[in-house]
């Protein structure tokens, strides 16, 4: 399975919908490609992140940090 592949099939593979065989050949590519367990984690963690509907406190420090660099990037590509 290739990288192409592996992102195609990740969805299905995450939500259990995806064949025997497909799923030993996504997780052994899995097992040599870190761009792809990085992608695979980071989507598996947003996915329980959102299911689990958990609301997260920002420290007030942190979102004012936020705020000033979403204003500072959207000024400059306006």
């Amino acid at each position: 399975m290739d990288c192409k592949r592996m992102l195609e099939e990740m969805n299905l593979y995450i939500d259990g919908d995806l064949e025997q065989e497909l799923c030993q050949q996504l997780e052994t590519h899995l097992k040599g490609c870190k761009q792809c367990r990085v992608v695979f984690d980071t989507t598996k963690k947003t996915i329980t992140l959102y299911r689990d509907q958990t609301v997260l406190e920002i420290p007030e420090k942190i979102r004012q940090r936020l705020h000033q660099v979403v204003r500072e990037h959207w000024e400059k590509s306006s």
